[in-house]
């Protein structure tokens, strides 16, 4: 990042945003793999057309989401070559070449090659291929690895098990709040065409599979994120949140973390009992919309982070 915040580092910062976004999309996409759901929910033997219809919705958003994280992945390679240049001067192959064999370059690389593959695998998932939902499912956790690659989590400070430790965090946040977003566009879609008699209960059942394993990720996601911060910045950060603009972005993700995980506990314990009255999936599409929209805003804030200089590495 350059040293005054320009429209060139907003830009790079909203193409990070945007390739966090689809990772997220494609890690949820494939906690709904067949072979997965199958051994969650049972639904493959009582409702088979229902799990099918599932499966091809989730490879679908798997798909779409894959193909726009090959666009912010070549994206990010741009934008982040301009950053390294003056004002003016041209991006040539050459620099582009010497940026690609940096550190931050074999990261990108990797990542590159996680994103096309999963665009790949999810593509024969959506024709019901066994195999390309296997391969789809091993890419997404791949993305989460390499995510951390290209940050924080690869520098001294992130230390030996830095990236470790972020792809951790990135596979819990992708299967927490990914799922519950295909959850609410691929499970609650393919519930609509079911019998009204029948519909509540299987809403429950998809949400009730869904609470289950955000009630593992959503904790996880938020110790291994507070983690990462004290490895960072050390155990006292909170008390100097303000003092850096890393802090400062910091102090929002957490804030937008906390809504996160209070929307997520209000739904478990209070809307998710009353999905078997007709107006319990309208108060689930609501309140779920309303963590999801802090999810993203969450995204954001972390888009911005991974970028700015820790405290005490400010030029």
């Amino acid at each position: 990042m350059t040293e005054s915040y320009t429209l060139l580092d907003a830009a790079y910062a909203a193409a990070r945003w945007g390739w966090y976004l689809t990772v997220f999309l494609v890690l949820g996409a494939s906690s709904y793999a067949p072979f997965l759901f199958r051994a969650r929910t049972g639904l493959a033997a009582t409702h088979p057309e229902l799990a099918f219809d599932l499966a091809r919705r989730a490879a679908r958003i798997g798909f779409a989401s894959a193909g726009f994280l090959l666009g912010f992945v070549a994206l990010r390679l741009y934008l982040q070559s301009r950053t390294l240049l003056d004002p003016g001067e041209p991006l040539t192959s050459e620099f582009l070449r010497a940026v690609i064999g940096s550190g931050w370059g074999r990261g990108w690389l990797r990542q590159a090659a996680m994103a096309l593959i999963a665009f790949l695998a999810f593509g024969a998932a959506i024709r019901a291929s066994r195999f390309g939902w296997m391969v789809a499912a091993a890419a997404s956790g791949g993305l989460g690895l390499v995510a951390g690659m290209t940050g924080h989590a690869a520098t001294e400070r992130g230390g030996e098990l830095g990236v470790l430790l972020d792809a951790a965090h990135v596979w819990a946040g992708g299967f927490w709040l990914g799922g519950l977003a295909v959850m609410l566009l691929a499970g609650l879609g393919a519930c609509r065409s079911l019998p009204a008699d029948e519909r509540p209960g299987l809403v429950r059942t998809l949400v009730a599979d869904f609470s289950r394993r955000a009630l593992i990720f959503g904790p996880l996601a938020v110790g291994l994120g507070v983690w990462l911060a004290a490895r960072y910045l050390g155990w006292g950060f909170l008390f100097h949140l303000f003092e850096s603009r890393y802090g400062t972005a910091l102090f929002i993700k957490l804030a937008a973390l906390a809504g996160v995980a209070a929307l997520g506990a209000y739904n478990w314990r209070i809307v998710q009992p009353s999905l078997t009255r007709p107006a319990g999936e309208a108060r689930l599409r609501s309140t779920a919309r309303l963590e999801l929209l802090l999810g993203v805003l969450l995204l954001a804030a972390t888009a911005v982070l991974v970028a700015l200089p820790l405290p005490g590495d400010e030029m």
